[in-house]
């Protein structure tokens, strides 16, 4: 099973790949879309939609986990990022790729055990889960990977088995 996690921006878009085939989750890929900001947003936007796209059909991911947007005091932002969410949720639904969105607080959590943990713990812990000799290239690459981690580490179990889901 191939996991394509995303950490969405539209001057900057994380993407990282994860496998699971046994327990123990391995690094396939991982990169940064960079858009000009002197780029009108429509034509950042559709290169972001080709190079998801692009990638989607070379690994061909059973599953896109997208960081799910924490609104903060910074509207512009917000905006940008929702923006670039859409087209990766967009590119999930032409390939009918299921999709799970998590909080960065969710996959500091799942992964550190501290969901504000700095980016530099974060970076320590894809090294480590991964058992990677260096730390993934880029906040956004890594951020990436960490939400595809997130997803093996909350929810691969019930995806993969339905019955073991836990109705509170």
């Amino acid at each position: 099973m191939l996991i394509l996690g995303i950490d969405p921006g539209t001057a900057r878009t994380g993407v990282g790949i994860v496998s699971i085939k046994t327990k123990t989750p391995k690094f396939v890929y991982s990169d940064v879309i960079i858009t000009h900001q002197d780029l009108e947003m429509p034509k950042r936007l559709r290169l972001l939609y080709k190079t998801l796209s692009a990638v989607i059909k070379e690994y061909a991911p059973d599953i896109m986990v997208v960081e799910r947007l924490f609104f903060n005091t910074n509207v512009k932002t917000a905006i940008a990022v929702g923006q670039a969410r859409g087209i990766a949720l967009l590119s999930a639904a032409d390939k009918n790729l299921p999709v799970f969105e998590y909080t960065a607080l969710q996959a500091k959590l799942a992964l550190t055990g501290y969901g504000r943990s700095s980016k530099k713990e974060v970076q320590e812990a894809v090294k480590d889960i991964l058992k990677l000799d260096i730390q993934v290239k880029s906040d956004d690459a890594n951020d990436a990977v960490a939400m595809a981690l997130c997803f093996i580490r909350k929810d691969l179990e019930q995806y993969l088995d339905p019955s073991k889901i836990i109705i509170k």
